[in-house]
């Protein structure tokens, strides 16, 4: 086995922030190599880019915009690597990233999927601030994984460029087109499903970047949460008749809750509300209550008040009041914070030397 890696970047009119991805990718220090690059029909130059700036990246091209799960599809069946990594085109890599893995791989149980550490960043004011560093546990039960990736309201232990796939079980395991959103929860619990054990290994480092303020259009709002209430419905039925499922119960009731208040009352979702009634109830679902409660004690009150008076539609107009749909709130910055150790000023550093 040579231990070639493919590393596959679908992206769509991201070109500077795609430049600061395969400089990361390039910059691997194991050198067997390849980076896959799938174009979902950009018009921002991108192609002129990588000709210019990566001729050595294998490039295909979609001429219409098929969404982030058949780009990574198209570069699975392009990559010749034995093991395969994806990333994001606004994300980065520590340069022994891909290395730390493949050892760590080749050490691991069979079957085994090695997932290694991570940390959020975001850019403010030019300065780079990171979040703290995550890595999943070294011998967790599958299904308590697969709980975990199922749970909306946690942090999550594990990312896509914090995982490398060795290329025979994406022979089996194809991520899903239809999902527009949760593509990569999907992806990940299906090949759990298919005998996959996710094991932590505290080497390496991917970085996951938060964008400050980004606004997306009203279309995607909506559309984020319709695909998850696909993906919700088909977990659902993939997992009811499983022999352990009712480890999965809560994490199914909080995603099902969240989804009918982030639904209700818009003409839209009109005929999928009471679908996404019927599967909470089915998973034990016992009343209403705030998934994901606010901080803030006033703001919980409120939020539990309005929840009680008008059902899951009453507090999704509150929600809609209060927030800015499609931006991150300071709130959610604010877990970021300036480098204080050492190992924080090194990952800052090496961010920087990409952005």
């Amino acid at each position: 086995m040579s231990d070639k890696v493919s590393i596959i970047v679908p992206t769509r009119n991201r070109r500077d922030w795609l430049r600061q991805a395969l400089r990361s990718a390039r910059d691997q220090a194991w050198p067997d190599k390849e980076l896959v690059v799938v174009d979902e029909a950009s018009t921002d130059n991108t192609l002129a880019m990588l000709a210019a700036e990566f001729p050595e990246a294998r490039v295909i091209k979609h001429e219409t915009a098929r969404g982030p799960s058949a780009a990574r599809n198209a570069g699975i069946v392009a990559a010749t690597g034995d093991w395969i990594l994806f990333l994001d085109d606004d994300d980065v890599l520590h340069p022994e990233h891909v290395e730390s893995l493949v050892k760590a791989s080749k050490d691991a149980p069979r079957g085994a999927v090695v997932s290694g550490r991570w940390r959020r960043f975001t850019v403010m004011a030019d300065k780079v601030r990171v979040g703290p560093i995550v890595c999943a546990p070294p011998d967790r039960r599958s299904l308590e994984t697969l709980a975990e990736i199922l749970e909306p309201m946690g942090e999550g232990t594990i990312c896509g460029h914090s995982l490398l796939w060795p290329t025979t079980l994406l022979a089996k395991v194809k991520w899903d087109e239809r999902l527009s959103a949760n593509g990569d929860s999907d992806f990940f619990g299906r090949c759990i499903l298919a005998g996959a054990q996710i094991v932590g290994r505290p080497v390496g480092m991917a970085y996951y970047r938060v964008h400050q303020g980004e606004r997306v259009s009203s279309a995607t709002t909506l559309r984020r949460p319709l695909s998850a209430a696909q993906y919700r419905l088909k977990w659902s039925q993939l997992l009811l008749s499983h022999p352990e499922h009712e480890i999965f119960a809560p994490a199914m009731r909080n995603g099902f809750m969240a989804l009918l208040i982030a639904l209700s009352g818009l003409p839209e979702a009109r005929a999928l509300v009471p679908i996404l009634k019927d599967a909470y109830w089915l998973w034990g679902g016992e009343g209403y209550f705030v998934s994901n409660p606010p901080s803030n004690p006033l703001k919980r009150l409120l939020a539990a008040g309005a929840l009680r008076l008008g059902g899951p539609s009453g507090l999704h107009w509150l929600l809609k009041q209060a927030s800015q749909p499609g931006r991150v709130t300071k709130s959610q910055l604010a877990i970021y914070y300036d480098p204080q150790t050492d190992g924080d000023r090194a990952d800052a550093t090496t961010i920087r030397s990409f952005t």
